[in-house]
């Protein structure tokens, strides 16, 4: 696994710190959301592969580019849905899945309770971007890595808001030097740690809960 990339752009961190506020509303807390998966957008979509394309401009014809690669955005439902306004906005021909995964209060395990997944002929050559806005104890994650590379998925993205120091390194435990170099991690924070109950310290919360004000 290549080492966590943080994004420690200010506009991240201005909105980071709006949504950590207990006070912020939940419309606010969604809007700088929106704002910031924008920037992890961005970030994600940096190397994708190109290939040349014939444009012709007002003047003359030149050798433009276009994306030349399957990406797959999976969302973690429910609180992953929160982060792919960005994605589907900045490139709108992006393959949208889902997987649902909830954890257990008492275990703190991940159960699986929906997926569904595009037909792709080659997965080895397709991009798959994880979206899991808190990676707590990393459990979510390392399941829903674990299902793709059994899937024979070969290049992994996971994209958080905030993750905790145990679960980035439970991921790294987890998967072995072969697996590793498929799996990159980037993240705007790496916070203290975890509390008793599992949650991120200092983090903002449940994040689905403030997103979608249950």
């Amino acid at each position: 696994m290549k080492k966590i990339k943080l994004i420690s752009h200010p506009l991240v961190q201005h909105y980071l710190s709006v949504m950590r506020d207990k006070k912020t509303p939940q419309a606010e807390f969604k809007e700088s959301l929106d704002r910031i998966s924008y920037i992890l957008a961005a970030e994600s979509f940096s190397s994708l592969k190109l290939v040349n394309k014939s444009v012709n401009t007002p003047f003359k014809k030149i050798e433009g580019k276009k994306i030349n690669e399957t990406i797959v955005l999976l969302p973690i439902l429910r609180a992953g849905l929160g982060l792919t306004k960005g994605f589907t906005d900045l490139y709108p021909e992006i393959i949208t899945s889902h997987i649902g995964i909830y954890r257990d209060e008492k275990s703190l395990k991940p159960v699986q309770y929906y997926f569904r997944f595009p037909k792709i002929q080659n997965k080895k050559d397709a991009t798959v971007i994880i979206l899991d806005p808190m990676i707590a104890t990393g459990g979510s994650v390392i399941f829903t890595i674990e299902y793709l590379l059994n899937m024979g998925i070969r290049k992994i993205k996971v994209v958080s808001l905030l993750c905790a120091p145990e679960g980035i390194e439970a991921i790294e435990k987890r998967f072995g030097k072969n697996e590793k170099k498929y799996i990159e991690i980037t993240s705007c924070s790496l916070d203290e740690k975890l509390n008793e109950k599992g949650y991120i310290i200092p983090g903002l919360g449940d994040a689905g809960d403030r997103i979608f004000g249950t």
